[in-house]
Formats: C-alpha cells, structure tokens, sequence
C-alpha cells in the first residue's frame, strides 16, 4: 500500500487558502449598541451599505483625468441589503447591481442599474424580502422558509441573456 505525503508548502497553501475562504464567508460583526467601530474597521460598514436608487450623472473631478483615458469600466456585485427593517447577512448577499464608469474626452459619467432578476423584480413590487437567499433566511421563520425558494440574486455574478 502507498502511502503519499503532502509537502510542507502544499499544506500551507492549501491551510491558508481555506482559512482565507471561510473569513470571505463570514458575516460583518455587528457592534453592540453604542459600541463604535475602531476606526481600522469603520470601512466595513460602507461595504455592506445600500445604495437604493438608480443614478446617471457626471460626477466632479478633483484633479485631471489621464489624457486619452476612453473607454467603460464595468463593476458588478451586490447593491441593495435592506429593504423594510429586514436586513442580509452577508457582505455578498445584496441584490446585483451593474455599476458603468464611462469615459470620454469630455469626462466621466456613472449609471447604476439594479439586476432585474424574478427575485428583484417580485420584492420590489411588494417593497420587502420573500425569498431565503444562500446566507440569509427570509422574515416568517422556518416554515416560510421551507421549499427551496432560494432565487438568483445577481448578486456577485452576472449573465447576459
């Protein structure tokens, strides 16, 4: 029988890639009442903030754009985490949006779109959460949550149809 062994340097790689994984999945700590953050952690809550409506405008530029800098940056990923009192749990639980930096010799103009999926589109009809997402029960307890109900969000990948 054969036995193999992991290298040292495997093992490592493979140790820390999960550790590095499982602190990625784990949810914001919440700060006791009255507790503030210090400040080398304060940048954690604009992460999980939302940003609730669509934009499009030219924003200001502090300083001079490069010359010839043309073109659109695309950002996808999570942009909606609360909607009536109920908030998710996850950094990479919020309902996808599309963010566009477009510019152009004239400057720079910023649109965001939410991601219309059937889960989006149904909650924001009814202007609360009713789906279960991968982290983040939906209100009613566990019966409401029974069935497997769980929609994509577009939350952190998108697919053009």
């Amino acid at each position: 029988m054969r036995q193999t062994w992991t290298s040292r340097r495997n093992f490592l790689t493979t140790t820390l890639a999960g550790v590095a994984a499982a602190a990625c999945l784990m949810p914001l700590n919440k700060p006791r009442p009255g507790t503030p953050l210090s400040s080398d952690r304060q940048w954690r809550t604009a992460l999980g903030r939302s940003l609730r409506e669509e934009l499009d405008y030219e924003p200001h530029v502090e300083g001079v754009l490069p010359a010839g800098l043309e073109g659109r940056l695309y950002r996808n990923g999570p942009g909606l985490f609360e909607r009536s009192g109920y908030r998710k749990q996850h950094l990479l639980d919020g309902d996808g949006m599309l963010q566009c930096f477009d510019f152009s010799s004239t400057g720079v103009r910023y649109r965001n779109r939410f991601v219309r999926t059937e889960k989006f589109i149904a909650e924001e009809t009814v202007g609360a959460f009713i789906n279960p997402t991968w982290t983040t029960r939906a209100p009613g307890g566990t019966i409401a949550n029974l069935g497997g109900r769980i929609k994509s969000q577009a939350g952190v990948t998108t697919l053009a149809r």
